[in-house]
């Protein structure tokens, strides 16, 4: 599958013309949009549960509100929100409507790593009901669902090449149904048989999948066969009529002259030079790169300080700032 890249698509005039012009010709059902519905997975349900939490998830549940609370006040209209703990992803992968689902459910019910279980829970959700993925600790601004194309039907973050390129899957939006998702539980699936094959190194071959960032890398691998393009501009329209948007990953400082750091006032926010990129996990962003804006932080926790980022203070998260304990 090719994909058109021409630097004329990047403005949403043209590409909301092409797509039209497309409709108008195609005799097969085009994708839809994407659910404004806000989905969340960790190993227990943060919103449900009562007083045995860590300082880490009372700091991920006070950000999860906080997001929920930015969809909300960005149109007036509260979103749907869903969020799975491990026991209701397993649920949902046995009853997957693909072949791999048996297996997938295996796999993840014997997988050892977190990180990994929430990989493949985020694309059963995706595939399922489509929507908006974040993981616990990525800190939403108002600037993003507004930067989100209209015709969009998957929307990620490109990882900086420094580090290895690839996707940050900590953030994914995608149509119900998206064959790139249908893709990547498949690739998962002939991962795993690789993983289980008999004198397979299995911890060799978690060091060799993106130094164990596997998700990611069975992702970009799957986008790249769905859609056959290598290409990094930030909107990309496939003949199919879906389209694909990308944000980049990068720093962040604060304009300290123009104030404190706000959700409601961006313009204190804004990508710092990669000359000056820091060491503090605290400081990576996503960005917008067509309009040159910071649309979520990557991080509200410090797991080698093990407190929470200066930024959640900064932009006001409610109950971030009473967590010590």
């Amino acid at each position: 599958m090719t994909s058109f890249t021409r630097k004329k698509f990047e403005t949403n005039t043209s590409l909301i013309s092409e797509l039209s012009r497309r409709k108008r010709g195609s005799k097969q059902a085009l994708p839809g949009s994407i659910p404004r519905k806000l989905l969340f997975n960790h190993r227990i349900n943060l919103f449900e549960a009562d007083g045995d939490l860590s300082k880490h998830e009372k700091i991920l549940r006070a950000n999860l509100k906080h997001t929920v609370k930015v969809f909300q006040d960005t149109t007036g209209v509260a979103p749907e929100v869903e969020m799975w703990d491990d026991k209701k992803c397993l649920t949902a992968l046995q009853m997957l409507d693909i072949p791999e689902a048996k297996a997938l459910a295996f796999d993840f019910a014997t997988e050892i790593l977190g990180m990994i279980r929430s990989d493949l829970c985020r694309l059963v959700m995706l595939y399922s009901s489509g929507g908006y993925y974040f993981d616990t600790d990525i800190v939403l601004l108002a600037s993003m669902e507004k930067r989100i194309h209209p015709e969009a039907t998957f929307v990620t973050v490109r990882a900086v090449e420094r580090y290895g390129g690839g996707f940050f899957q900590a953030f994914l939006a995608t149509t119900p149904k998206h064959p790139l998702i249908e893709r990547s539980l498949k690739k998962f699936k002939a991962w795993y048989d690789i993983y289980w094959a008999p004198g397979q190194d299995q911890t060799q071959l978690r060091k060799d999948t993106a130094h164990g960032n596997i998700g990611c890398a069975l992702l970009e691998r799957s986008f790249q066969e769905w859609s056959g393009s290598k290409s990094q501009d930030p909107l990309l329209v496939h003949r199919s009529g879906h389209v694909s948007q990308f944000f980049d990953e990068g720093q962040f400082q604060v304009n300290r002259e123009a104030g404190e750091v706000l959700a409601s006032d961006l313009s204190t926010m804004v990508p710092r030079h990669e000359e000056q990129w820091s060491n503090d996990p605290c400081d990576w962003c996503a960005i917008d790169k067509r309009t040159n804006t910071v649309v979520l932080v990557s991080r509200i926790y410090n797991r080698f300080k093990d407190e929470a980022c200066e930024t959640a203070n900064s932009l006001g998260i409610s109950g971030i700032s009473g967590i010590s304990s």
